[in-house]
């Protein structure tokens, strides 16, 4: 009898690889039917989709679990990882396709100075080498051909400066 009845104490994984906000729907939603849920990995994934949350019911109530769920259709919180081309995103540093978007702010080469990345700028991090890049860019790069444009104004300034030197002791 004791060990008939520690196996209908077991847990039975009922959903697995939910984010955090659709398994806690879910967990109360069941809670609200009169079915004990329970979370595994709820904290890890919530961090950067390190990991996915899993559901969990007890083996006496997975009939009554799966019944209550049966009418419950969750809907996707991020769309597909594709980009224009309709190709699946993938690092331009180590060519993975474990990226996800990322917002918040972005580190650069120089120390203390980070990049504001919104969500509609569309930056996404590597999860195998850490890497940050922006998929496209909305507005043109002005800083490299401004300091080209300066570096070919000042070296005609010097040449000219030197012109009129050198026509001076002539």
């Amino acid at each position: 009898m004791q060990n008939q009845q520690s196996d209908l104490d077991k847990l039975v994984a009922i959903r697995s690889g939910l984010e955090g906000h659709q398994a806690q729907i879910l967990k109360l939603n069941l809670e609200g039917q009169g079915v004990p849920a329970f979370l595994a990995n709820e904290h890890v994934g919530s961090m950067n989709f390190v990991s996915n949350t899993d559901l969990f019911v007890k083996a006496k109530d997975w009939r009554a679990a799966e019944q209550a769920l049966s009418k419950i259709e969750l809907m996707p919180s991020r769309g597909p990882n594709l980009d224009a081309d309709g190709d699946e995103h993938s690092c331009p540093h180590c060519g993975s396709h474990r990226v996800h978007a990322f917002f918040g702010e972005v580190p650069s080469a120089i120390p203390l100075i980070r990049y504001k990345a919104d969500p509609e700028d569309k930056w996404f991090h590597c999860l195998e080498c850490g890497s940050y890049h922006q998929a496209i860019r909305k507005r043109f790069a002005g800083l490299p051909i401004a300091l080209a444009w300066s570096a070919f104004m000042g070296t005609l300034v010097l040449a000219v400066i030197f012109l009129i030197n050198w026509l001076k002791y002539l």
